[in-house]
């Protein structure tokens, strides 16, 4: 597997936090609160690793809700569906962002992100040679609408595009499924947090683990940037819903994880 570039996480966080001032109140302050348990997670690593994990998740779950509003408030259709207090839900969104990531890695081997302030809006640039083209890594690619293309796949229907892909992240991670890998990762913030009748809580989280979560954040919270920033909506975006909506079908109330 490819490998994409590494990015400069300081800068990166720097950008995020100057881009969330144009945003509505429904999303700056989430991503003013996933930037903050991002940096206290790293600080606390070294003393407290159950609360550095603790803040690492509840980024992630945070980020995960300021899309889900950006959703809500460009109008997609299923966006109701989507529950902001539920911690499935949000696991939902964090799979669907892994395994969509996943399926169209290839395209995003070198990428440029572009962020205006003044507009407040995310571009990407993408080199040519992401495609095959050769000589291509002196051009690129720029989408008037980061979001608006269309995924399609011979023979499969689009409400099932990434349905392997989720069964392969579950499957990787000693899931049955993709429901029950999302049902029980719902739960982990509460393992950090209470006793069982066995043991008190102890993470095994690594710094590197609490870097991944870092980065899926980040990558949450631009992709709601270039949501909200086009008040219509954009395709690829409506078929991410429909992943989203197989994995939360049937999926027991939070209250029963």
């Amino acid at each position: 597997m490819v490998e994409p570039e590494p990015i400069n996480v300081e800068e990166y966080s720097k950008a995020l936090r100057r881009l969330s001032a144009g945003l509505p109140g429904e999303l700056r302050f989430r991503f003013e609160s996933t930037l903050n348990h991002i940096d206290k997670s790293l600080i606390l690593f070294d003393f407290d690793r159950e609360m550095a994990s603790f803040r690492a998740i509840t980024a992630e779950e945070e980020a995960a809700t300021a899309l889900m509003h950006a959703l809500r408030l460009r109008r997609y259709a299923h966006a109701q569906k989507f529950n902001p207090r539920s911690h499935q839900h949000k696991a939902a969104i964090l799979a669907c962002l892994v395994a969509i990531r996943n399926s169209v890695q290839p395209l995003l081997v070198k990428f440029n992100l572009i962020f205006d302030y003044k507009n407040t809006r995310i571009d990407i640039k993408l080199p040519l040679s992401n495609f095959g083209v050769e000589g291509g890594e002196n051009f690129a690619l720029q989408p008037s609408d980061p979001l608006d293309f269309l995924h399609s796949r011979s023979d499969v229907a689009e409400k099932d595009l990434f349905t392997d892909v989720l069964d392969e992240l579950a499957g990787n991670l000693n899931f049955r499924d993709i429901k029950a890998m999302v049902a029980s990762q719902a739960n982990h913030r509460n393992m950090l947090l209470y006793a069982s009748d066995n043991a008190v809580p102890k993470s095994r989280a690594t710094l590197e683990a609490l870097q991944t979560r870092q980065l899926r954040s980040f990558a949450l919270l631009t992709l709601t940037v270039m949501i909200w920033q086009k008040k219509g909506r954009q395709t690829f975006v409506s078929q991410a819903i429909l992943a989203f909506l197989g994995i939360i079908s049937a999926l027991p109330s939070d209250d029963e994880t």
